[in-house]
């Protein structure tokens, strides 16, 4: 069931599974009741939004529940929920109104897997130009950290402490760098789908290439500050992404795929019938 905030600017889809997605600048809509805002980005993601409901549409064919969906509707031009609001909103009354109903939505979400579950999975789903085809997986950690050996990793805690899985790494009996980028990965899960990502397995750190760390809403709704639902943020590629209703499609089914085997490995929830 979807829920919306004023005139329709942010969709929630109530969901019953584990797993929160969010898509921050896949709208389109330009009201002009919200001035365009001056500075920050503005540029949209491309087909963010639409691959966000293919991977809820594919978490439903492989359990037959929705995950809990939150997308914003309006033009990254009127709002950039990915922001703190004074950027993201830039002063604006009702881009202001619509920032805090994303968040607010989230936060209903986040209550809802937290009185049914043990843990949860969020991911906030976006989408980068850069040149390497491949999947950038954001745990708050940059490219320098991420350049760091396994050991140095696991036994400085300030990595595990800023990450945005940290409540996931103190309960596992993983290291700290093998939830990151070892055999269980998410990372090296969607490489088994035929998805390139770093950090993974065989990609452990981006190197000197360009990459995102994830954002400001990884860092408020994933587990840095605490609580059981951790989170990353994923860069999608457009090439065999994001360009087609088929790719995407196909995607989101190894997207669900992957969600699934990786709730049951680190959180030891099946949600499969």
């Amino acid at each position: 069931m979807s829920y919306f905030g004023r005139n329709q600017y942010i969709e929630y889809i109530a969901g019953e599974l584990p797993v929160i997605l969010s898509a921050p600048h896949g709208g389109s809509l330009r009201p002009d009741e919200i001035p365009d805002r001056t500075y920050g980005t503005t540029v949209t993601d491309l087909n963010t939004a639409e691959l966000a409901r293919a991977v809820d549409s594919a978490l439903v064919r492989l359990t037959g529940k929705h995950a809990h969906v939150v997308m914003v509707r309006l033009h990254r031009m009127k709002l950039d929920a990915n922001r703190e609001i004074t950027e993201g909103a830039q002063g604006d009354a009702e881009a202001e109104r619509a920032w805090q109903e994303f968040h607010s939505f989230l936060n209903d979400a986040k209550e809802a897997v937290t009185q049914r579950f043990t843990g949860g999975l969020y991911i906030d789903l976006h989408g980068h130009g850069h040149a390497i085809q491949r999947l950038e997986l954001g745990y708050l950690l940059d490219a320098d950290d991420l350049g760091h050996p396994d050991d140095s990793l696991d036994t400085q805690p300030a990595y595990e402490v800023l990450s945005s899985i940290r409540t996931l790494s103190v309960r596992s009996p993983l290291s700290f760098s093998e939830l990151l980028r070892g055999p269980s990965s998410l990372g090296a899960l969607l490489e088994g789908e035929g998805y390139p990502a770093v950090p993974s397995h065989t990609t452990p750190d981006p190197g000197a290439d360009e990459y995102f760390a994830g954002g400001f809403n990884t860092f408020m709704h994933g587990c840095r500050a605490g609580g059981v639902i951790c989170g990353v943020q994923i860069e999608s590629n457009r090439i065999g992404v994001r360009d087609t209703e088929e790719n995407r499609a196909r995607f989101a089914s190894a997207l669900a795929q992957v969600i699934a085997r990786y709730l049951e490995l680190h959180y030891a929830l099946d949600i499969t019938p």
